[in-house]
């Protein structure tokens, strides 16, 4: 072959290249809640959905949620890079990462976190001890009430939980024991089960997902002011994440941050429809008012903040950027997805 033959075919092999489309980097994700919860229903749709609708430079593959990891190993298995992408709840590694407390015990929200340096400090934390990257935290106006099979002895305006079985996470674990009972640890999916058998009399759970696992049918009190905020969190194997160019983290970045706002009113709503269906199976709530609230609150908080301080030297540098007293900043006025709600 000629000189000139060659260079005409590399010319042509160019320009053939400069016209051909770029090929999306391809990631998997897992969720350790079940498919069916209604927060992993949230990624799905406005995460993992919107990164593939915007035919950007990544796409997601969902391929499952308990049936592929159980929860409590999911955090490992991605840093082991059985998969590139997790969604999951701390709480589930809270051992590993404890500084997920104080996501529980915020109250500022995402956008607040990136503007103060806290979310910096947190991908920092996550990178060392999960060997992930922090990418976004969705769902996270989603909060907590205590459900319970028998209405509880009151001590001081507020639930007694001496001699009462309840089972908890990380999450729960702090205020539960606070209020006297003692603690089971099992998986979210056994929660109806041991319901029905009395294996435990209570547990703590989001305020939505409540309806699809059939816990209005198990629990007879809901306590009220609810509490918290889930520490949910969506993290990318570093080493994957390392791997990402420049625009492709970027194409990341900006939809996760999105997500952060698009994944409470995409809760928000379903909240709102499915608590017309607990209060339609009998569940009665145990509303806490005025001096009662405000404690039984402070003892939800405070004792998140003791076990954060307890077990992580960030706690000095998280807790003021993270909980400002009075002054919460969350991330929507949900005021707008209630009133699409009632039309």
């Amino acid at each position: 072959m000629s000189k000139t033959t060659i260079a005409i075919a590399i010319a042509a092999a160019t320009a053939t290249l400069a016209v051909a489309p770029a090929m999306a980097r391809d990631l998997n994700a897992v969720t350790s809640l079940q498919q069916t919860n209604t927060i992993a229903r949230s990624f799905i749709t406005t995460f993992v959905g919107a990164v593939n609708n915007a035919k950007g430079p990544v796409t997601i593959k969902y391929i499952g949620g308990q049936e592929v990891v159980p929860p409590r190993k999911a955090a490992n298995a991605l840093k082991r890079g059985q998969f590139d992408v997790l969604c999951s709840p701390t709480a589930y590694y809270i051992g590993t990462v404890p500084e997920g407390y104080a996501l529980l015990a915020a109250n500022q929200g995402p956008a607040a976190l990136r503007k103060s340096g806290a979310w910096e400090i947190l991908q920092e934390v996550y990178a060392k001890k999960a060997g992930a990257h922090l990418l976004a935290w969705g769902e996270n106006m989603t909060s907590y009430n205590m459900y319970l099979a028998k209405k509880p002895k009151m001590k001081d305006g507020i639930p007694d939980l001496t001699g009462v079985k309840m089972r908890a996470t990380g999450t729960y674990r702090p205020l539960f024991r606070a209020l006297g009972g003692s603690t089971i640890n099992i998986k979210s999916s056994e929660i109806f089960t041991a319901m029905q058998r009395g294996t435990v009399e209570g547990f703590g759970f989001t305020d939505v997902s409540f309806v699809p696992l059939g816990f209005h049918q198990v629990a007879k009190y809901r306590v009220t002011p609810n509490f918290y905020q889930t520490n949910q969190v969506v993290t990318v194997n570093s080493g994957v994440w390392k791997s990402l160019s420049k625009a492709e983290q970027g194409f990341l970045t900006a939809q996760a941050i999105k997500y952060e706002t698009a994944s409470v009113k995409w809760v928000e709503v379903e909240r709102l429809k499915e608590d017309k269906q607990v209060k339609a199976a009998g569940v009665k709530d145990i509303a806490l008012k005025g001096a009662a609230a405000a404690k039984y609150l402070d003892i939800a908080h405070s004792e998140i903040w003791k076990e954060l301080k307890k077990r992580s030297k960030y706690h000095d540098q998280l807790r003021p950027l993270m909980y400002v007293p009075g002054k919460p900043n969350r991330q929507v006025d949900l005021s707008a997805a209630k009133a699409r709600l009632r039309q």
